[in-house]
């Protein structure tokens, strides 16, 4: 392991050691200045959740992260899951996974001519990319970080997903779940009649199994978000596989479906990693809109509420796929604050489910609504519930690549209840050859990837929903 590696993850050990201390200190000196009734409570939130359905139930932001072991995911760590969150790698003696892995290779969707990019070190290993000597203009790679492009230069790879096709749609969606104190949050959501796209980092599907159970039996769809959360351009073949494969595993072990849909971290994605994401049987979504959310340590408040406003007033005139995140309980709540706004000026919120008008978002039978169906009222079919869902332990999934699938984002737009068809999906799996440019420059976010990595640690965050 590299000395800049073990630095990092000191670091984020302290500062994750340092922000979970001032938070449980702060509970108890309030606990101390209310009495015995308040002690009492301060030392039962720290129960932990037996199932599911128990930890749906609290409402105290330390009691719900406080940590747990589920029997089915901890038999894995370490053996058919990565034990960390650090870069994932193939395990040694994962027959599966070498087998998934060397059909893709023997494939040919792999594009020989893209290259690794280069990592940027200088706030942690692998905490943004490098541009140099990169030719963004010509962007012979699609490479979405120096350009914004959606429309591959590769053959056999489908065009990535950033907006709605029906008019006035905000395209609901969720990264970094799950979060371990999202209650408050999901209960809103619920209350609301919402349902989202969350895209769920792998190790934290495995550090909060209940929490991603109770995503999933609420009715929101679930995509893969990679397992450690790094720029995937930066990492080898291998390692791009293992984020994707481990992320899937640990989705399909916790919750019992496959997802057809992922999203990169900070949107970094070329036609290299899009063709072993496409191999996994996984289809490329980003966004058109960035409230900045994720990154309000440094934009600060204001500038996210500004974001949000200048996405809001497009109501009329867009239908964009909507980067907002579950990473902390305040960006979960900038959302709570700004949805009346969002539902005054967008005909219809919508998961990306419905956005694209796919049905059958999972390898398994599980029906959501398309368009129409869900403006309609309608939800998925075929959910488990939250009082019987369980995890199971190296469960047995197929990996069916998007060129052979009939259904899914394979195939957007495809859904039963499909909407008016002001807009159409570009589901072309035949990669373009076009470069949908909007010059941006290359995203460096050390910020993020810090933020991500405490909470994947030790669930930093944990306050309570204003």
């Amino acid at each position: 392991m590299p000395h800049s590696r073990l630095n990092s993850n000191h670091h984020i050990m302290q500062l994750t050691a340092k922000l979970l201390i001032a938070a449980l200190s702060a509970t108890y000196a309030s606990a101390a200045l209310h009495g015995n009734a308040e002690r009492t409570h301060f030392r039962l939130s720290r129960r932990e959740a037996t199932s599911a359905a128990d930890a749906a139930k609290m409402s105290d932001p330390t009691q719900e992260c406080a940590k747990y072991g589920d029997q089915a995911v901890t038999q894995m760590m370490g053996k058919t899951l990565p034990k960390d969150n650090n870069p994932a790698t193939i395990l040694q003696g994962d027959d599966q996974a070498n087998q998934v892995w060397q059909d893709i290779q023997n494939s040919g969707i792999i594009p020989s001519n893209v290259k690794v990019k280069p990592a940027d070190n200088s706030g942690g290993p692998n905490m943004g990319v490098k541009n140099t000597d990169y030719d963004a203009s010509s962007d012979p790679d699609c490479w979405w970080t120096a350009s914004k492009c959606v429309k591959p230069k590769a053959k056999n790879i489908p065009t990535d997903l950033s907006t709605c096709p029906e008019p006035s749609t905000w395209g609901l969606s969720f990264d970094d779940g799950p979060n371990c104190s999202h209650n408050a949050f999901y209960d809103f959501l619920e209350s609301k009649k919402l349902k989202a796209t969350m895209f769920f980092i792998g190790i934290n599907v495995a550090n909060w199994p209940y929490q991603a159970q109770r995503a999933l039996t609420d009715g929101h769809e679930v995509c893969v978000h990679t397992w450690s959360h790094h720029y995937m351009t930066t990492f080898e073949n291998e390692q791009v596989f293992a984020e994707l494969f481990y992320t899937l595993r640990a989705i399909k072990t916790v919750l019992g479906v496959t997802p057809t849909c992922w999203r990169p971290p900070f949107g970094d994605v070329d036609d290299r990693v899009r063709a072993i994401a496409a191999g996994l049987g996984l289809r490329t979504i980003l966004w058109q809109e960035d409230t900045q959310d994720w990154d309000v340590v440094n934009v600060g408040q204001q500038k996210v509420e500004q974001n949000y406003q200048s996405i809001i007033d497009k109501g009329g005139n867009e239908s964009p796929i909507v980067l907002t995140h579950e990473l902390t309980n305040q960006t979960m709540q900038t959302f709570v604050d700004e949805y009346p706004k969002i539902e005054q000026k967008y005909k219809n919120v919508v998961p990306i489910t419905a956005c694209q008008n796919v049905s059958n978002p999972y390898a398994e039978d599980i029906k959501y609504p398309g368009f129409s169906d869900f403006v309609d009222g309608k939800r998925a079919t075929g959910l488990p519930d939250i009082n019987s869902i369980k995890a199971t332990a190296n469960p047995k999934f197929d990996v069916v690549p998007l060129a052979k699938q009939k259904q899914g984002f394979a195939n957007p737009g495809q859904g039963s209840g499909s909407g008016s068809g002001s807009g159409s999906s570009n589901s072309d799996l035949s990669g373009s050859g076009s470069n949908d440019k909007n010059a941006a420059g290359i995203v460096a976010s050390p910020a993020k990837a810090m933020i991500t990595a405490v909470l994947a640690a030790a669930a930093v965050g944990a306050v309570v929903l204003l």
